[in-house]
Formats: C-alpha cells, sequence, structure tokens
C-alpha cells in the first residue's frame, strides 16, 4: 500500500492504544492485497483481535508459520523451549518428536525444518489448532487429535516431547491483557489454582510415551518449576529432573530425563507409593491439628513440597474430598463435640473450631448434620449417652446429606 495509507493507519492504531502502532502499520499495509482489505484488516486490529490472528502469520525465531483466530499465537518466550527441543533432537538419529497441546505447533515446525531426518508429531485437543498445525509441519507429519495422553496410539514411544502447556494460574486472567482474554482459547491458557493441572497430567503419563533415554521439555513460568519438580520426581518413574531458566527472567523450560532402561510398570500399586501417602497423611494431621486457622493449601503443599493443585488432587483421591471439604467436616466434628460436652455458647464454639460467621456455621452444620446446632446440642448427646467412645465417634461423625444413605434431594 502507499505511504500515506500506511501514516493513517498508524495515527488510527496509536488512537486504538497500540504501543508499536508504525510497526502494526507496516505489517498491515504489507499484508493486504487493495484498500478495502487494509480498512477491514484496520478494524480488526482497533478492535484488539492479536495482529497476527489479523494477517494470519507469525514469525518465530525467523520462520514464518500460520496462526488463525480462536488458535493461540506462540510467544518469543517459547523460543527457550524451541532452541532445547531443537538441540535434544540433533542429538539423536532420527529422532521422534512430539508437541504436547501443540496449538499452532511452532516446536515441532521448527525442528522439523532445522534437523535432518526428524519424524515430527503434533497432538491437541482442538481440532482448529491441528488444522493450523497441519499448514505449518511437513507432509507425513502425525498429527494426533484427542484430550491429553488419549490423543495417541497405544505404544508410541518418542525422543523428545515438548509442550506449551496451560500453565496461567485461573486467579491471574483478570491481569492479562484484553486481546488474550477476549481473543486466545482459555482452554491454551488456564492450568488450574496453580496453572500446574495440565503439568502434572504429563508428568504422569510421560514414562509411558518416551523411548528410554528420552526427555520431556516443559515450558513454565520460573516460578512454578520447584513444584513441577517435586510432582516429576513423585511419580517415581522419571529420571534426572532439572530446568533451563530464560533471558526474559520469568520464562524457563522444565527438562525431565526418561529412565535409561525405560519406566517402571505402570501400576496403581507403582503410582501409589508409600511415601506418597505419608505425604498426604502429614498434611491431614497437621489440618487435624490447624483445624480452627484459615485453610492455606499452598502453605500445606510447600510443607510436604508439593504443588498446590498436586496436593488437591491427590488429596481428593486418596481420601475421597477435597482439602476445603475434609477441614470443614472436621470444624463441625469439633464443635459436635463441644456442644455435646460443654455449656459453651453457640457463638463461642462457632469462633473455637475456626469460622469467623456464625450464619456460615451454622448453615454449613445444618448441611452436614442435619439440624441446626442448637437442635443438635439438645438431641445429640441423649442418642450417643453409653455408647463406646469408639462408637460414638464413628456415628457422630459428620455425613454431607446428599451422602447419606437414604437420603434423597428435596
Amino acid at each position: 500500500m502507499d505511504p500515506g495509507g500506511q501514516g493513517t493507519t498508524a495515527t488510527r492504531l496509536r488512537s486504538a492504544g497500540s504501543v508499536f502502532a508504525e510497526e502494526e502499520a507496516e505489517v498491515l499495509c504489507a499484508a493486504a492485497r487493495d484498500g478495502a482489505e487494509l480498512e477491514a484488516m484496520t478494524r480488526r486490529r482497533e478492535a484488539g483481535e492479536f495482529l497476527e490472528h489479523v494477517v494470519g502469520r507469525v514469525e518465530v525465531m525467523g520462520e514464518r508459520l500460520a496462526v488463525a483466530p480462536g488458535v493461540f499465537v506462540p510467544r518469543r518466550r517459547t523460543a527457550l523451549l524451541i532452541a532445547e527441543a531443537v538441540r535434544e533432537a540433533r542429538a539423536r538419529r532420527a529422532p521422534r518428536v512430539l508437541e504436547m497441546c501443540a496449538g499452532a505447533a511452532p516446536v515441532a515446525a521448527l525442528v522439523a525444518r532445522r534437523v535432518p531426518g526428524a519424524r515430527v508429531h503434533a497432538a491437541d485437543v482442538d481440532a482448529a489448532a491441528l488444522a493450523v498445525a497441519r499448514e505449518n509441519l511437513p507432509p507425513g507429519a502425525g498429527l494426533h487429535h484427542g484430550d491429553g495422553w488419549a490423543a495417541l496410539p497405544p505404544g508410541e514411544r518418542f525422543d523428545v516431547i515438548a509442550a506449551v502447556p496451560p500453565y496461567v494460574p485461573r486467579e491471574s486472567l483478570a491481569l492479562m491483557p484484553r486481546e488474550v482474554r477476549e481473543h486466545e482459547p482459555l482452554l491454551a491458557l488456564l492450568g488450574g489454582e496453580d496453572g500446574l493441572d495440565h503439568v502434572c497430567t504429563l508428568l504422569d503419563g510421560a514414562a509411558d510415551h518416551l523411548a528410554p533415554g528420552g526427555v520431556l521439555l516443559l515450558e513454565l513460568h520460573r516460578g512454578q518449576c520447584r513444584a513441577a519438580a517435586a510432582a516429576a520426581r513423585a511419580t517415581g518413574r522419571l529420571g534426572a529432573v532439572d530446568q533451563v531458566l530464560g533471558e526474559d527472567g520469568s520464562t524457563a523450560v522444565l527438562r525431565v530425563r526418561a529412565l535409561p532402561d525405560g519406566p517402571a510398570p505402570s501400576s496403581a500399586a507403582t503410582r501409589e507409593t508409600p511415601s506418597d501417602l505419608v505425604l498426604l497423611r502429614r498434611v491431614r494431621d497437621r489440618m487435624d491439628r490447624e483445624h480452627d486457622r484459615p485453610l492455606d493449601v499452598e502453605a500445606l503443599a510447600a510443607g510436604v513440597h508439593l504443588s498446590a493443585g498436586h496436593l488437591s488432587r491427590r488429596f481428593r483421591e486418596e481420601f475421597g474430598e477435597s482439602p476445603y471439604s475434609y477441614l470443614m467436616t472436621r470444624r463441625i466434628e469439633r464443635a459436635m463435640t463441644l456442644l455435646r460436652s460443654t455449656d459453651r455458647s453457640v457463638t463461642d464454639i462457632c469462633l473455637d473450631v475456626g469460622f469467623s460467621s456464625l450464619g456460615t456455621f451454622s448453615t454449613r452444620f445444618k448441611e452436614l448434620v442435619g439440624v441446626p446446632p442448637s437442635t443438635y446440642r439438645g438431641e445429640g448427646a441423649e442418642v450417643l449417652e453409653g455408647m463406646p467412645p469408639c462408637i460414638a465417634r464413628r456415628v457422630s461423625r459428620p455425613v454431607r446429606n446428599r451422602e447419606a444413605p437414604g437420603t434423597s434431594a428435596s
């Protein structure tokens, strides 16, 4: 397009809040075939759509890749992961390389272009993302559609597995730029409470898909590496773990080696190691001792060297309820004892067991026990009178109404 059109476009983009208005105007003018298309592109960019989505391409490490609206745009920081994947692939003969959570498949695409003989694959839960990946990958590349490891055919193993999993903590979404929140799929961004839900899923199944001596490479925020490394070691089926830090000070690549002789058998007994159970029981015991304190899952997790998300998942798997639900049950159980055995007021007992609101306490008590605290005080002692303590404790343990035998929802 003519220079005048570029200047007008830059002015409009600057008014819309673009920090790099001149550079973006140059890209738009180069991509537009005529004035009408430039106008349409400019309006899309003014509305906050990614520049890369508007022009249909992104440059990564000097290579041009296709992108499309609704597909995660590869970031410059991913150059660290790509460089590590290329280095690992070059150290092997005819390596099999897989990019999980691939999106547009920038890692697989650049490995294919820079490592002769590499056989690349890409997997993603989003069919639209895989359609874009197909444009970026060479003919014959493997494309696998599905959720996590379930996307892969049984028995497939790879020398290098790389991924940019969704690792943004849920509470951080509100802090992200508007264009990210409105124009990229949240599925490709959010990783649960601590950002490690998908990371832990990849770590849990990595041993079954890495070739002996293979390596798993995961892009993370550097602040997540310690917890992720602990989760990798907790599997008991992976080898050495280390990390590579990016020059930006925030990006890191977690590098997890496969065992040289292949993984140990994958079974429930293997995954449920005694040390894992010991850690969970330590957390539960601490919650019992500190039931009157506010719940701090991060502090509990740090005390046993796990991530908060991993602890919450494993706690539910082992004990059948979340840490929060367990703590509420424990508080109500203690309140039941105090109501039966003391003359203290309901308000005093409410505060003693850790509730800050009498209304919340009464609501939770009725939800778990079936009657309000004052009613239970009058009836509970009579029901348990003369009953052996070991039996009384079991009978009096609070049970959610929806879980109680023979109870139907109203």
